[in-house]
């Protein structure tokens, strides 16, 4: 060890390069298992997390991709005839307004039934969980903190616990804390701040069509996945047999919990860490090149050592001690790389994949750097060591450094160049499919204007505003103030805001048309929306009239959007015709173009948007809504005008997630650009390395050849043929490169599907701009040595050696 770290010592060069590019490969590994670790091998912070399942109502006929949450009666049967299971606890996120500090607060709560923690197999950290009997009606009303909350509304007293919190403007006894490791549900966006007993009272628990609810399960000990899902078929087949009229075709489907929570991040992910791993193939084969290159002049020194009585396993074990001390620096430089790039890369990585939340290089890691660096050690330098001890002796020591390598030894620098190119082109094809995915998703058209606009979510205090009440009391004065503020152009409001996840659908039917069979009935999406609404969006209404605030009484009215129109009316015009929702007729009143609600990767579904003061509406507004306003100027100045409006009419009502929309639709792309920025990050690593190994490759064949360069140079050769012979070497490595590297990228493209949009994963203009990329770099790598031994004077290259 002492010798190797002395002999590296010796040549200050080479260490660093090498180190360097170690460095690059053992840094980009640790940086992205760190995010593995974190999102996809550590197991959920709950007891025997293996054993937890989320269970769905699907109905295959229709949809059997979908899955719809649960309705409360199922839930109850569920319970009742499920055997393959401890327990089942459903929940439901709902927004709570705290109120009786310095200002209003919206907390994001978990309402669930009692059973919910032990469910999970986790305890508070303070207190107790939820005792049976506190999710009845009638119950003393009690919470339980997260320990966010916890800290930010007691600054971690214990002497919380027994206190009171005002929500919707009932007071809650506070039983418990949570750990700050419990998280629930994960993976869900904003964390959860409460978590309160579910009371089932109200309409939403009268039908078996009213599917709100969210279910877990755990799993009793040997009990199977299959067999799980096989008891939920039998008893959805029950229930269909009993109320044929809620339940025809439609079953149940249990999912491991942690396939629901990163489930979609995993293909990303994996992706991801094979391009970092083919980072580190390519920085191997960098510092096998450069060790090959180095061996050279130790020739003489290695068959010294064989004339005065080493064997070949001594120098083989000498020279991969070298690589391991090479591969350790490389790790501890790694490790700061990595340390650094997670911290550049982290605010990137939290909004795009859940549990990404704590992420660092700690424990796994560490062990996870040893093995890639002792792995690393073994793969760059057990050949260089193996064709450095085959010498001829005689030779060697005759004619020392002057020896030429021999063939295989050639043969093998340039197959490693060959290697690095084919797997830096796979890299390169992988990040320009990302980017053409990416630009044309930039180019999607999404239906509405987002410039000069500002949203803002206003939740609605439960109780504070009857029902019936909550449009005319609370969100028209609302809207009023706000549009008689200096700036503001238009303003409106809706259940849900364009580009985002969360969506409320119901079936509908066209009345007067064929009913449709069961378990296909057809669904749309639903927006309840105000007058104003679409103006402020720029939504272009193609046919009838807006919403105005008459629509509240008299016959309820609705206006649909292109797709829906086209599906059922393509040759008349759909105003005037009339549908059946909500077990209800409704006039159509306009028709308005398609908006992509789901994102902008998401073709537009069929929608049906309801007027905010109409009662058919008022139901699904008692979670609140979002306002949304066109202002004359920049959007972000306009958050003081509509706290003010909001003060104004509520001085109790809180205004939060104000927000442009131009960032809402920049977070709605978060998870591709997340792709393209570390995919593209680690394609320009490997570029760098690969050209920089060519270059190597090509210089080190100038200096090999420098005596016959100088010969051909005295009979008559031109400088131009001497860089035309030594670029068609160049050129020979780069084509064998890219045509390896081509039928790898066509290979493996079929696994980039999910994480492209618009175009195929072979599409022939990216496989070919990369293709002529790698060429020109080519060029470049081979012209600067080629050029530099075309002006070597003969009389200098002859006495070269």
């Amino acid at each position: 060890m002492r010798f190797a770290v002395r002999k590296l010592r010796k040549s200050p060069g080479f260490t660093t390069v090498a180190v360097l590019c170690l460095a690059l490969g053992i840094g980009a590994n640790a940086a992205i298992f760190s995010v593995v670790d974190v999102v996809l091998l550590r197991p959920l912070p709950y007891a025997t997390p293996e054993r937890l399942v989320r269970l769905y109502e699907t109905v295959p006929q229709r949809d059997p991709d979908a899955r719809e949450a649960v309705s409360w009666l199922n839930y109850q049967d569920w319970t009742q005839q499920v055997r393959g299971t401890e327990g089942l606890s459903a929940y439901v996120l709902r927004s709570r307004i705290l109120t009786g500090a310095q200002e209003p607060e919206r907390l994001r709560t978990v309402e669930a039934t009692a059973n919910l923690f032990q469910v999970l197999g986790v305890a508070p950290r303070l207190g107790r969980g939820f005792a049976p009997g506190e999710d009845v009606p009638g119950a003393a009303p009690v919470v339980i903190l997260s320990e966010g909350a916890w800290k930010r509304l007691f600054a971690s007293s214990p002497d919380a616990l027994g206190k009171t919190l005002t929500l919707d403007g009932q007071p809650h006894t506070i039983i418990g804390v949570l750990p700050g490791s419990i998280q629930f549900p994960m993976g869900a966006g904003a964390p959860v701040d409460l978590y309160v007993p579910f009371l089932p009272i109200g309409k939403r628990v009268e039908g078996r069509g009213s599917c709100f609810l969210s279910v877990i399960g755990r799993l009793k000990p040997g009990g199977t996945l299959q067999s799980a899902n096989t008891e939920l078929r039998e008893v959805a087949r029950r229930l269909e047999e009993a109320y044929p009229a809620d339940q025809s075709g439609r079953s149940a489907l249990a999912v491991p919990l942690t396939e629901t929570v990163v489930g979609r991040a995993r293909p990303a992910l994996l992706i991801l860490q094979a391009t970092v791993l083919l980072v580190l193939l390519i920085a191997c084969a960098n510092v096998a090149n450069l060790l090959l290159a180095q061996s050279s002049s130790r020739r003489q020194e290695f068959a010294i050592r064989l004339a005065l009585g080493a064997n070949r396993a001594r120098i083989i074990r000498q020279l991969l001690v070298e690589s391991l001390v090479l591969a350790l620096a490389g790790s501890v430089l790694g490790a700061l790389l990595a340390s650094w790039g997670l911290s550049a890369m982290k605010g990137l990585v939290q909004r795009s994949l859940p549990l990404a939340g704590d992420i660092a290089i700690q424990g796994r890691v560490f062990a996870f750097l040893l093995l890639v660096a002792a792995g690393s050690a073994v793969l760059f330098g057990l050949v260089p060591a193996l064709q450095s001890t085959r010498t001829n002796l005689r030779a060697t020591l005759v004619e020392g450094t002057k020896a030429s390598p021999s063939r295989a030894h050639h043969r093998f620098r340039n197959g490693l160049v060959v290697a690095e190119l084919a797997l830096c082109l796979v890299l390169l094809v992988g990040a320009g499919l990302l980017l053409r995915g990416f630009l044309v998703l930039l180019k999607v058209e999404p239906g509405f204007d987002s410039r000069g606009v500002l949203t803002a979510r206003l939740a609605v205090p439960g109780g504070k505003y009857p029902p019936e009440q909550i449009s005319q009391r609370l969100f028209q004065p609302i809207l009023e103030h706000v549009r008689s503020r200096p700036g503001v152009v238009s303003a409106g409001l809706s259940l849900l805001l364009p580009i985002q996840q969360g969506s409320v659908s119901s079936n509908y039917s066209v009345e007067g048309g064929p009913l449709p069979e069961a378990g296909k009935e057809l669904m749309a999406e639903h927006r309840v929306i105000s007058p104003g609404y679409y103006k402020a969006l720029g939504i272009p209404l193609i046919s009838g009239r807006d919403f105005t605030e008459q629509d509240a009484t008299g016959e309820p009215a609705v206006i649909i959007n292109q797709t829906l129109a086209q599906r059922h009316f393509p040759q008349g015009s759909a105003v005037g015709q009339r549908l059946l929702i909500f077990e209800q007729p409704a006039t159509i009143i306009g028709v308005v173009g398609d908006v992509r609600q789901a994102g902008l990767d998401q073709k537009p579904l069929p929608e049906i948007d309801l007027p905010y003061n109409q009662p058919l509406a008022l139901p699904l507004l008692t979670q609140g809504v979002s306002l949304v306003v066109k202002m004359a100027g920049s959007p972000t100045a306009g958050a003081s005008v509509l706290r003010e409006a909001v003060r104004s009419v509520d001085s109790t009502q809180p205004l939060d997630e104000v927000l442009a929309m131009e960032e809402l639709i920049t977070r709605s792309m978060a998870g591709r650009r997340m792709n393209l920025v570390l995919l593209g990050t680690f394609s320009l690593i490997a570029l760098v390395l690969a050209t920089a190994g060519l270059y190597g490759v090509i210089s080190y064949v100038v200096s090999q050849r420098t005596r016959e360069i100088g010969i051909r140079m005295a009979l008559g050769a031109r400088p131009g043929e001497v860089v035309k012979m030594m670029m068609m070497q160049g050129y020979l490595l780069a084509g064998m490169g890219v045509a390896i590297g081509l039928t790898g990228a066509l290979a493996l493209s079929r696994f980039m599907d999910s994480l492209l949009y618009g175009i195929n994963a072979r599409d022939a203009l990216t496989f070919g701009a990369v293709s002529a990329l790698l060429g020109g770099i080519t060029l470049l790598a081979t012209w600067v040595p080629a050029r530099r031994a075309s002006r070597v004077r003969p009389s200098i290259a002859m006495r070269s050696e």
